[in-house]
């Protein structure tokens, strides 16, 4: 085959890869093309950058009115019996194709990279959010700890402040307790080497006043063997003994106690 014939047909690879060509021109091209290693390489190009360009852009249907636009054109159109209308084109060299599919692909994996940074932002959002309500649970946690510790102090220091050791028996009976009480400023209680609690059971502290009882509050962190209760201070009258003990009871404790006295002292 002549050079020129050659450069002829791979004119028309570009048609024939699209479906172009009439019957009699694919066959030539056919039989061309199982002796050309060449132009049997361009029509495997073709073909890949055809198959991505489709696969990179999302299909669009056209509006109902343009098909039959379309159909109407054709039917008016003479057409010669027995000849197949072939629309030629400049065949564009294969690395304008190439960079066609290049070009397509970068919009692909851009439009990747902006969802993953976007999604990205909106997940750094949520944790700058739940940052900044932990940290205000956390600055919360620390005006109660410096009321506490306030109040503790004002209680430690208080003219009035009487100290109770908390005894108790069994297993109760290394426990070390005690119970700092000022009428006028609060109650403090600070124990160590406390059993835990029974299952389903909390420790309660109580002050009884005249064989009265009143709830003082929950005694904190019972399970790691110490625990410590600062109250504001409580209702006294004039005189009597007074009692600070500490009874097991219900989660969220009672108004009066029910559970064994594990501890207790009075003054």
């Amino acid at each position: 085959m002549t050079m020129d014939r050659h450069v002829e047909i791979a004119d028309r690879l570009e048609a024939y890869v699209l479906g172009q060509l009439s019957s009699d021109e694919r066959r030539e091209i056919d039989a061309h093309l199982a002796s050309c290693a060449t132009c049997a390489h361009d029509v495997r190009d073709l073909n890949d950058v055809f198959a991505g360009i489709g696969e990179s852009v999302p299909p669009i249907a056209p509006p109902p009115a343009l098909r039959q636009r379309v159909v109407n054109a054709v039917a008016v159109t003479p057409q010669e019996p027995g000849r197949t209308v072939v629309m030629k084109s400049r065949r564009r060299p294969l690395w304008v194709r190439a960079t066609w599919a290049a070009a397509a692909a970068i919009v692909l994996a851009v439009g990747v990279v902006a969802y993953r940074i976007d999604q990205s932002r909106q997940q750094l959002a949520s944790d700058v959010a739940q940052l900044r309500t932990d940290n205000d649970g956390l600055q919360e946690r620390l005006r109660q700890f410096s009321a506490q510790t306030d109040l503790a102090l004002s209680i430690l220091t208080a003219a009035d402040m009487r100290e109770i050791p908390l005894t108790g028996s069994d297993s109760y009976a290394t426990a070390a307790a005690r119970a700092y009480l000022s009428p006028t400023r609060g109650l403090l209680v600070v124990a160590d080497r406390m059993p835990v609690p029974p299952p389903g059971r909390i420790y309660q502290v109580w002050v009884i006043e005249n064989g009265t009882p009143a709830s003082a509050g929950l005694l904190a962190e019972p399970s790691s063997g110490r625990g410590m209760l600062i109250a504001t201070p409580p209702r006294l009258g004039a005189g009597g003994s007074v009692t600070v003990a500490v009874t097991d009871e219900p989660p969220g404790g009672l108004l009066a106690p029910s559970g064994s006295i594990r501890l207790a002292g009075s003054i």
